[in-house]
């Protein structure tokens, strides 16, 4: 089969790829291994798909921020957010952080659907790409696990990385490109929920307390962050947990000791603990040391606090030493979490690593070894945090890309 162009994955960047071009009149060529096309897109933002932020400035992409601004300059966010207006959705914000109006995601999976519905678009689900050759003629051939072959001038890699494997990304966008001569870093698992072995989480498993959360690596702070903190029986969980979550597997894996330190109790300054312990004991001195926190903390959490400081949850609470004080407010204000891995790429939102930046040109999202291969998303070496920065990335890598095919096709 001869088109245009060819698009391995049918995800986020996948379909925004394939709408641009066919908006353009090319013939398309869309390959995905799933019997569907956006399963991905449907889980995103819990199901509300958060497509991008108020506030997108390419620091939050860590070491890949000057790649992501040139991207951002040539494809600036307000685009992103006019590409889906004019395929007819509608955004609403909420705290920054944009949805589709209806805040089902569906909605910005079915404009993408719309979009490539043309004659000019060919969908291929359940199929996959097991090889990509250049031609000596120029352009591609991409070999199909069906023994079917397709061919095209530009290919534009959007397979996604090895996140969320049940959504589709198994990693193997990555091997068709290392096998291209592509470098790539390592990859591993981010935004997602760390694991521990400290002994308190199962009687704390469905707890929720706001928290501040700094993470240490071999007892060096790496990144701190304020939040709603999950307690699970495994670990923990909660967005503050997604974002401080890139840095853990990496560390994990080179035998690194990684610590979580949590204050529990952020509004009050750690100068001020002992003082406003001291107000608690007066207001229920008489009672049990498990009542100092009655509207403070989830009782699990205040018998948990009470543990951590060695403190019978039975004895008065005017009775309590100057030392015990003391251990309650560092329970308070430090509960240290061993860290001892993540939950690995099954429950990931995205990945970290993928193929090397130098390997792309960011003003075109080209590869640089072959003319005619474009490379999108998470199949290269971005991860932002949450709050719609990935999606938003993989959207605007698309438009990106096909700006500099449709020029070609122009001339």
């Amino acid at each position: 089969m001869h088109t245009d162009c060819i698009i391995l994955g049918g995800g986020a960047a996948g379909l925004a790829a394939c709408a641009a071009l066919a908006e353009k009149g090319l013939r398309i060529a869309l390959v995905e291994r799933l019997d569907r096309i956006g399963k991905k897109i449907l889980s995103t933002g819990n199901g509300r798909c958060n497509l991008s932020n108020a506030d997108m400035n390419p620091e939050y992409y860590g070491e890949a921020a000057g790649f992501v601004s040139k991207v951002y300059g040539v494809t600036p966010p307000r685009e992103v957010l006019g590409f889906f207006e004019r395929l007819g959705l509608m955004t609403t914000a909420e705290e920054g952080r944009i949805y589709p109006r209806t805040m089902a995601a569906s909605s910005v999976l079915d404009v993408l659907r719309n979009a490539v519905d043309r004659e000019n678009v060919t969908v291929l689900t359940s199929e996959k790409a097991v090889a990509v050759t250049p031609s000596r003629r120029g352009g591609f051939c991409v070999q199909l696990e069906s023994g079917d072959s397709l061919m095209a001038p530009f290919v534009i890699c959007a397979a996604g990385g090895s996140a969320a494997p049940s959504m589709g990304t198994d990693g193997s966008g990555l091997e068709l490109l290392t096998q291209l001569g592509h470098s790539a870093t390592n990859v591993y698992p981010a935004l997602v929920q760390l694991k521990s072995s400290h002994r308190a989480l199962k009687s704390l498993k469905g707890v929720r307390v706001q928290a501040e959360l700094t993470l240490l690596i071999d007892g060096e702070n790496a990144a701190s962050e304020t939040g709603e903190l999950l307690f699970t029986d495994y670990g923990v969980s909660g967005v503050c947990v997604f974002q401080l979550s890139r840095h853990v597997a990496m560390a994990v894996g080179d035998g690194r000791t990684v610590s979580l330190h949590v204050n529990l109790l952020p509004e009050v300054l750690p100068a001020a603990l002992c003082p406003w312990l001291e107000n608690r004991i007066r207001l229920f001195g008489n009672a049990p040391a498990e009542k100092l926190f009655t509207g403070v903390f989830h009782r699990l959490l205040a018998l948990a606090i009470l543990r951590e400081a060695g403190i019978a949850q039975d004895l008065p609470a005017h009775m309590l030493s100057a030392g015990q004080k003391t251990a309650l407010a560092h329970a308070i204000s430090c509960l240290v979490l061993p860290i001892t891995g993540t939950q690995g790429f099954a429950q990931a939102q995205v990945t970290r690593g993928g193929i090397v930046l130098s390997d792309v040109e960011a003003s075109t999202m080209a590869s640089r070894l072959y003319d005619g291969l474009y490379i999108l998303g998470e199949t290269l070496d971005v991860d932002g945090p949450c709050g719609g920065y990935n999606l938003h990335f993989a959207f605007a890598g698309a438009l990106t890309a096909c700006k500099a095919i449709s020029e070609t096709f122009t001339k």
